[in-house]
C-alpha cells in the first residue's frame, strides 16, 4: 500500500504540470507587464521595442508571443481591471436618474487608478477601446435613432477629452469637483446618461 501512495499517476503529474504552466504564464505576464511599465517611465512607448521588453522582463520573445500580439495588448490588458469598474459604475441601475453620483464614482474611480489611466493615455491607446463596441455610453445605453447616436458619439467625446485632460493636469481638482462641472456640461444631453 505504500508502494502506491509513494510515486502520482500520469494523471497527478500531468495536474501538476498544468498549474505549474499557469503559474508560470502568469509570472510571465506580470514580468511583461512590469517591463513596460518600467520602460514607459524611461523613455517614449512609441521608441519602446518587443525586444526591449522582453529583456527587461527576462523572458523569450516566444514567450511574449504566446501570451500578446503587439506591445498595446499588455496595456490593454492592464487597462481591463479599470475598464470593468468603469463599466460597472455606467451599468449601475443606481445611477440612472442621478448623474452626480455616477460621475462622482467614475471620478473617484479614475483617480484610484490614476496610473493605469496614464499609462494608456501617455501610449496613446484610445481610452475608448477599451470598451466592448469602442464606446462606453452607446454600451450602456443603445441609441434609438440616427440623431440620438450622433448625440452621444459627441457626449463620449467630450468625457474623454475630459478625463484625458483631468489626467494629464494632474487630477488637481477633487473627483467632486468634476462630478459637479460633468453634471451641469452633460445635464444638456438629457436623456443621454
Amino acid at each position: 500500500m505504500d508502494n502506491k501512495k509513494a510515486y502520482k499517476t500520469e494523471l497527478e503529474k500531468r495536474e501538476i504540470l498544468r498549474l505549474n504552466n499557469e503559474e508560470s504564464n502568469k509570472l510571465t505576464k506580470e514580468c511583461l507587464s512590469m517591463a513596460l511599465i518600467y520602460l514607459m517611465n524611461e523613455m517614449d512607448f512609441n521608441k519602446i521595442t518587443i525586444t526591449d521588453i522582453v529583456k527587461r522582463a527576462g523572458v523569450s520573445r516566444t514567450a511574449f508571443y504566446r501570451n500578446y500580439s503587439v506591445k498595446e495588448d499588455i496595456l490593454k490588458e492592464i487597462g481591463q481591471e479599470v475598464t470593468n469598474k468603469l463599466c460597472f459604475i455606467l451599468e449601475n441601475p443606481k445611477h440612472k436618474n442621478d448623474l452626480y453620483s455616477m460621475f462622482l464614482e467614475l471620478f473617484t474611480t479614475l483617480k484610484d487608478n490614476a496610473e493605469t489611466i496614464s499609462l494608456l493615455i501617455n501610449a496613446n491607446i484610445p481610452f475608448d477601446s477599451m470598451f466592448k463596441n469602442g464606446s462606453f455610453i452607446s454600451y450602456r445605453y443603445p441609441s434609438k435613432s440616427i440623431e440620438d447616436k450622433y448625440t452621444k458619439i459627441a457626449a463620449e467625446a467630450a468625457l474623454y477629452k475630459i478625463i484625458i485632460t483631468w489626467n494629464k493636469d494632474g487630477m488637481k481638482q477633487s473627483p467632486k469637483k468634476m462630478a459637479t462641472i460633468c453634471q451641469s456640461i452633460f445635464d444638456g444631453f438629457s436623456g443621454i446618461l
